[in-house]
């Protein structure tokens, strides 16, 4: 009698299983992964915006935008207002990605002398589970930056 060629039931089960644990063990450190670059990405705009903030205070002598207003950049949706992205790449001369899953608010306080920047998530962007990343800017050159939920 010929003996096929093949794999028995026995491996492949043992094969699925060993795959299986893999895949269990590997979730948490993609999850990791994917919060540090959520974590980073917030960060990196944040001081990117901020350095463009002060930028625009020293050549306008207010801040974007004008005073009382906020402009909302939403990871998926319509901006507030819908020329949100562009008038904010045409002043701050950087682009706000959206399809990252952050949402950006960037409101200029009554009085414009004072800013205030924030980008959120749904799910902890940092290792403390905190899920936004804020600052604080002032006329006075005072910046503060802090995050919470």
């Amino acid at each position: 009698m010929r003996r096929q060629a093949g794999f028995t039931l026995i491996e492949l089960m043992v094969v699925v299983a060993i795959l299986g644990i893999l895949a269990v063990t590997a979730m948490p450190f993609y999850q990791t992964w994917l919060q540090r670059a959520y974590g980073s990405e917030a960060t990196l705009m944040m001081r990117q915006l901020v350095d463009r903030q002060i930028m625009y205070y020293l050549e306008h002598d207010q801040f974007f935008p004008p005073p009382g207003l906020s402009y909302v950049v939403p990871a998926e949706g319509t901006p507030s207002p819908a020329t949100a992205i562009q008038d904010i790449e045409n002043a701050l001369n950087t682009t706000i990605p959206q399809g990252h899953r952050l949402n950006y608010v960037i409101t200029n306080l009554p009085g414009g002398a004072e800013m205030f920047l924030e980008i959120t998530a749904a799910f902890p962007i940092f290792r403390s589970g905190h899920k936004s990343y804020y600052c604080q800017l002032k006329s006075s050159g005072e910046t503060y930056y802090f995050s919470g939920n």
